[in-house]
């Protein structure tokens, strides 16, 4: 099947200006805390690892 590239959505992507605050100290916490205000399940375990599942269980982060 051939699609048109004109049927097709356009890519987006953002500048790393634009996410500049989601790494400024190097840690997760930024993303965490996003994650966390979104809704999602946040799982640490002893050997300092993070799991992270989206609201409807679609999505997984570690």
């Amino acid at each position: 099947m051939s699609t048109s590239a004109t049927l097709l959505p356009a890519v987006v992507r953002p500048t790393a200006d634009a996410l500049h605050w989601l790494s400024a100290d190097h840690g997760a916490g930024g993303v965490l805390d996003l994650l966390d205000a979104l809704g999602w399940t946040i799982v640490d375990t002893p050997e300092a690892n993070v799991h992270a599942t989206s609201p409807d269980g679609c999505v997984y982060v570690g």
